[in-house]
């Protein structure tokens, strides 16, 4: 069953994104624009693991043009992408999301961090002058849906420059958590390789 998961999990994405979407506009009052913006990040964030995922080019991607490893699955395979994903977007936004209806600042970090992935996938394709898997939602849904939701935020509500900090700060610490996490594999897989010629 795991193993299913771990090809499968982001093909499940959009059917997910549709559901909480459509439990976001029931339940969520679209009145409460704050908030409402706050969750609508993560059914963005769910088609935007659907471009990257669903077909492993995001995978093949970062394992052959970034870290040039044209044989074998590493730094990244399914099993890692799984637990990268699962626990920042399908747990930790949605429990942040929920905190924020006691107090919105919980949730300012989540459209800081979609804005960031996305702007990362935008320079990446700049720089290397093609397109990366989750790039085309980063461009139509990500950064405007992220960017106008801290627009609002800001608009709407008093924010201590520390809330803004942390936010900030906890945004690109997962980034950073995230990519040490990509380059340890790489290495320790590398230094195998190296072991057992």
């Amino acid at each position: 069953m795991i193993n299913w998961l771990y090809k499968n999990w982001a093909k499940l994405c959009v059917l997910i994104a549709i559901i909480l979407t459509i439990f976001i506009i029931v339940f969520i009052k679209t009145e409460d624009t704050v908030l409402f913006l706050i969750w609508i990040q993560i059914p963005v964030y769910l088609l935007h693991q659907f471009e990257e995922h669903a077909r492993n080019g995001f995978k093949n991607y970062i394992n052959k043009k970034v870290f040039r490893v044209q044989e074998g699955d590493f730094p990244l395979n399914d099993k890692t992408i799984f637990w990268i994903n699962i626990p920042i977007i399908w747990i930790l936004m949605p429990t942040f999301a929920f905190l924020s209806s006691i107090d919105m600042m919980f949730g300012l970090w989540i459209p800081y961090f979609a804005v960031l992935n996305s702007l990362s996938h935008v320079i990446f394709s700049i720089r290397n002058w093609e397109y990366n898997p989750g790039l085309i939602v980063s461009l139509i849904l990500g950064i405007p849906v992220g960017a106008y939701a801290l627009i609002v935020f800001y608009s709407n509500i008093t924010v201590p420059m520390i809330i803004s900090i942390l936010s900030i700060f906890f945004a690109l610490l997962l980034h950073i958590i995230i990519f040490g996490y990509i380059r340890m594999n790489y290495k320790k897989q590398d230094k195998a390789q190296i072991d057992s010629i």
